[in-house]
């Protein structure tokens, strides 16, 4: 029984070793294996969270967004990589921008974007702004950076805000940006990461 346990043993280290030698770095780019606790899962043969592999969710609601789902307006849509670099600045400092989760509690609970706030869709949409506006104007005043000036919001001040939700067939990020722009907030200041928790998870960066 010894003997076969110590086969065992040898042929499990062997395993491992092979395995670490025959795994391959990898980085966010070329040369970077890090940004501000955000990296890549390093398990070659990891998949997607089953949380996000679906492919065939009702339409609607789950539609396909467009690139520019907010045309004309000028609202950017941005990559991981912008993302990533968001949330470097933010983590060194600097207090000009925000990552908005704007999913709702239960799937932030499941994991988001280091770095990232959650602000609820919910409270900032359409019907959040005809059922309370100043709710939404408190959201405004008191997360992004926007002053009420006796009832005139003033944006000079407004964070730039990197929105994101559960991916390219989620509208819950779009509704709060439509929300936003009807505010009035700055559209150079809004940026919509389309692709979310979906392509997040799919490239295997780190979620907290």
């Amino acid at each position: 029984m010894k003997l076969q346990t110590l086969v065992l043993s040898a042929a499990s280290v062997a395993l491992l070793a092979s395995t670490a030698v025959t795994a391959k770095p990898v980085g966010i780019v070329k040369g970077v294996m890090e940004i501000a606790g955000i990296s890549r899962n390093q398990d070659n043969k990891a998949t997607i969270d089953p949380a996000f592999a679906k492919t065939s969710r009702p339409c609607p609601p789950f539609c396909i967004q467009p690139t520019k789902p907010f045309a004309p307006a000028a609202v950017e849509t941005v990559t991981e990589l912008d993302v990533i670099h968001a949330a470097r600045d933010i983590a060194g400092g600097n207090t000009s921008m925000l990552i908005v989760d704007a999913r709702t509690p239960g799937w932030v609970k499941k994991g988001t974007i280091p770095h990232a706030i959650n602000v609820p869709y919910t409270k900032l949409n359409s019907k959040a702004l005809a059922k309370d506006p100043m709710a939404v104007v408190e959201i405004l005043t008191g997360k992004f950076g926007v002053k009420d000036m006796d009832g005139v919001l003033n944006y000079d001040g407004a964070k730039t805000l990197y929105l994101f939700c559960n991916g390219s067939w989620c509208g819950q990020s779009p509704a709060a940006i439509r929300a936003l722009l009807t505010m009035g907030y700055p559209q150079s200041k809004i940026k919509y990461y389309r692709g979310g928790m979906n392509d997040w998870k799919l490239l295997g960066l780190t979620v907290k």
